[in-house]
């Protein structure tokens, strides 16, 4: 294959691997963002402003835009609200610039908690895709796991830190988590179609909650005591680390949405690859540092890329 596909976030954390799958089938990758390129990438770059005419003049002659642009939680000014208003302006520069393809990452089950904030935003903006008038595909992702993941690692560097682990009501919650790769895989499998479609990222893989932190206990060599709790106390537990580790570790409306089951597919699996069997390989690595979200975000680590340049 041959052509320019824009990608938003390509030196984060999903928009990374999309990059990398792009360059692997032979496209050439552009890049919004506001980290700085790693060293040795031959993805070219342009910062990620939302001036309607500066947008559309980097989306012009575009194969495809790929758009993973959001936020996890308010902070700073920059709330879900505006993350509607800045994506409402990318697929509108995507419109003025007539891409050949637009695809929107959104998150499973996006529709079905319109009082969560995260979820509705991701809601509304799924409806402006649709509304687009572009050739256009929406990729729900579950839980995505690998390399850079902050839930994964955390929970990770939480067991390795700490000899109890508290489990929110009895961790019988369910979760179908997919892999990075598998994400990208089939988020580039989707720029590449030309019909309208809306699919999940799921993998093949159902876990509960309390069965998916038990793996990676396992994985990580992490012998704890796993212990289920009351929800406030998880909570309440989490505010406490919040304030020396500088961040939050996880929201009231991520649990929320962990809960009601939101982190899992209703369809037939897509993804291929075994989370548990990426949780042994990766193990070993998972958890020896804790990832701070907020720094990497709205912190010092604001401007460097979170992941390492993709072969190119």
């Amino acid at each position: 294959m041959s052509g320019r596909i824009v990608v938003t976030g390509a030196f984060s954390y999903i928009g990374a691997a999309v990059a990398e799958e792009c360059l692997r089938r032979g496209f050439a990758v552009h890049t919004l963002t506001n980290r700085r390129p790693p060293e040795g990438t031959k993805i070219t770059s342009a910062p990620l402003r939302f001036d309607a005419e500066r947008l559309a003049e980097q989306l012009s002659g575009a194969y495809a835009f790929i758009n993973t642009y959001w936020v996890r939680f308010p902070w700073a000014g920059l709330g879900f609200d505006t993350a509607v208003r800045n994506s409402a302006a990318l697929l509108s520069a995507a419109a003025r610039a007539r891409v050949g393809r637009l695809v929107h990452v959104s998150v499973s089950n996006a529709s079905d908690a319109p009082d969560l904030g995260y979820y509705a935003g991701k809601a509304a903006v799924e409806r402006k895709v649709r509304d687009s008038g572009l050739s256009c595909a929406i990729v729900r992702p579950t839980l995505v796991v690998g390399p850079g993941d902050v839930l994964t690692n955390n929970i990770a560097w939480l067991l390795r830190k700490f000899p109890l682990f508290l489990l929110p009501g009895r961790g019988a919650c369910s979760l179908q988590p997919v892999t990075l790769s598998d994400a990208a895989r089939l988020i580039v499998d989707a720029a590449l179609r030309v019909e309208n479609l809306e699919v999940d990222a799921a993998g093949p893989e159902v876990f509960t909650f309390a069965e998916f932190v038990r793996a990676v206990a396992s994985a990580c060599g992490a012998h704890r005591i796993i212990l289920p709790a009351p929800e406030p106390l998880v909570l309440g537990a989490l505010e406490l680390l919040n304030r020396p580790l500088r961040d939050i570790v996880l929201t009231r409306e991520e649990l929320i949405g962990l809960q009601r089951g939101l982190l899992l597919s209703k369809k037939a699996p897509l993804g291929r690859e075994s989370v548990s069997e990426w949780l042994v390989v990766n193990g070993p690595k998972l958890g020896l540092e804790y990832v701070n979200d907020l720094d990497r975000h709205f912190g010092a680590g604001a401007g460097s890329p979170i992941a390492s340049a993709p072969p190119g």
